[in-house]
């Protein structure tokens, strides 16, 4: 170089106006959280157990859903029918038969279907249970 010529002047790091610096530390720390939101995302991802077990958390709450339900239909059904063997004359709904048939009552599909149904949800339960 000529001596003529400025020299150029190299900036180190630190000489670098506060507010720049200050602008890169937080683009950095964005960046690390993005990050971690990311390889958190991904090992969720990866946790199989952990989806199982949530889905599994999913079942067991709408098999508990269904069984209150199922119980609900039963415990109405066994009211109807001992409001008509009580020799009370409570409402009884039309599509019920008269009390001299309760074999007939019983033998129809509704209720057997609710005992079937409470079966199913039951053993599904001792099942999922099972498999902890």
């Amino acid at each position: 170089m000529n001596a003529g010529e400025p020299q150029p002047v190299e900036q180190q790091p630190d000489e670098q106006p506060p507010d720049e610096r200050e602008l890169l530390r937080e683009e950095i720390e964005k960046v690390r959280e993005d990050l971690g939101e990311t390889v958190e995302a991904l090992a969720n991802k990866a946790d199989l157990k952990g989806q199982v077990h949530d889905k599994v958390e999913d079942t067991r709450a709408q098999l508990h859903d269904k069984v209150e339900e199922t119980k609900t239909q039963v415990h109405g059904k066994v009211q109807e029918v001992k409001a008509q063997l009580g020799g009370g004359q409570p409402a009884a709904p039309s599509n019920l038969p008269a009390p001299s048939n309760l074999r007939g009552t019983l033998a129809r599909p509704v209720v057997p279907g609710a005992v079937a149904a409470l079966c199913a949800v039951l053993l599904l339960r001792a099942i999922v249970r099972g498999r902890r």
